[in-house]
């Protein structure tokens, strides 16, 4: 197979995404990325290994997306989407909404609110990385954008109402300027194929394609960066080869870089339907299915005070060896003494690349499969 150069893909889809924006549509388009120090400093705007951290826009040439319009799954303005497209979903207070990949190729970060709460979903496509976040430091909400910067690959936010740099998206904890050693929460947020999503919750609601910038959205922008066999990164940086680089990891966010990650093609050796039962610092199970895109989802497994063990169970379902209840790979019972309830997502569970798991928890603890 021949590969494409994606540094070259890459730099080719920043320009792409620069010139897709009008001057009226870049916030802030008159500032520049803060500069970097050079490497061993310790003085410069991020508590950061400065080797890592470069400078490659202007804040806000991706523009962040705040309060998008949302439409129903069968609405024309979901279109762009097919069943196999990769989204990002959450449910806050029993609404599920879902932000797929094809929005944020382009945007990166979408800022949103449902009811009273505000949700901010993150997408990085270089680390292959996404998180949600509860967007408030301490009584402070942040608008989050785009810095422009890059560490290790990965994006660095910006709260657009301060101009202050926040940190890295796969640090989770603010590393820059006001924001140094002040910490968002994460919220739980699951990675799967449209199709599917829209199966465990018909009532969704999802970004639609009117977002106010002219940007194709079935185009994926970064040519065959995402690829498995390509293991090449846009910014040169020290990696673990002894997986591909850009496998997916289901990764569980441990204290000091301590955690759990589950590379998918692991999972996929246990079966095709698979569970893991695991204590990190509670109790939870891993759900992976292989079709449809591939999912593997971390739930909290404690109900009423007890802790469940699972199985596979046919029709693409779990069972729980105590009750034998039935649950769906998003966590919901649908048979047996459990029927409706329903199981805690992870907030510290998301999916990213094998790369930058490695890199961003050093101390973790590859799964194997066996």
């Amino acid at each position: 197979m021949t590969r494409s150069n994606p540094g070259i893909v890459v730099t080719a889809a920043l320009a792409t995404l620069i010139g897709a924006c009008g001057d009226d549509a870049i916030v802030g388009s008159d500032r520049l990325a803060p500069e970097v120090d050079p490497p061993g400093s310790d003085s410069g705007v991020c508590l950061l290994d400065q080797s890592l951290l470069v400078s490659s826009l202007p804040p806000d040439a991706i523009p962040a997306l705040t309060l998008p319009d949302m439409v129903s799954a069968d609405d024309p303005g979901a279109d762009y989407l097919d069943d196999e497209s990769r989204v990002l979903g959450v449910v806050v207070n029993g609404e599920a909404r879902a932000y797929p990949h094809n929005i944020l190729w382009w945007h990166e970060i979408v800022n949103d609110r449902v009811g009273n709460q505000w949700i901010s979903v993150t997408f990085c496509p270089l680390t292959g990385s996404g998180l949600a976040f509860d967007p408030h430091v301490e009584d402070t909400r942040l608008d989050l954008g785009v810095s422009g910067l890059l560490y290790a690959n990965n994006l660095v936010l910006f709260d657009r109402i301060s101009g202050d740099v926040y940190g890295p998206q796969l640090s989770i904890e603010g590393k820059c300027q006001g924001f140094r050693d002040r910490t968002m929460s994460l919220r739980g947020v699951q990675e799967m194929s449209w199709g599917r999503w829209v199966a465990l919750h018909p009532d969704t609601k999802v970004v639609g394609d009117d977002t106010g910038f002219d940007r194709p959205y079935t185009v994926y922008p970064y040519g065959s960066y995402d690829q498995l066999d390509n293991d090449e990164l846009l910014v040169p940086m020290s990696v673990d080869h002894t997986r591909p680089l850009k496998e997916r990891v289901l990764a569980i966010r441990g204290e000091n870089g301590a955690g759990r990650g589950y590379p998918f093609g692991e999972l996929r050796r246990l079966g095709e339907q698979a569970t893991v039962n695991e204590i990190l610092d509670e109790p939870y199970v891993v759900f992976y299915d292989s079709g449809d895109g591939e999912t593997a989802i971390a739930h909290a497994s404690t109900v009423n005070g007890s802790r469940l063990f699972f199985d596979p169970a046919p029709n693409g379902l779990f069972r729980d060896t105590e009750t034998g209840s039935l649950w769906t790979i998003g966590g919901r019972a649908v048979g047996g003494p459990l029927a409706g309830f329903r199981l805690d997502p992870l907030d510290d569970a998301y999916v990213l690349f094998w790369f930058a798991w490695r890199h961003f928890e050093p101390a973790g603890r590859p799964f194997s499969g066996g």
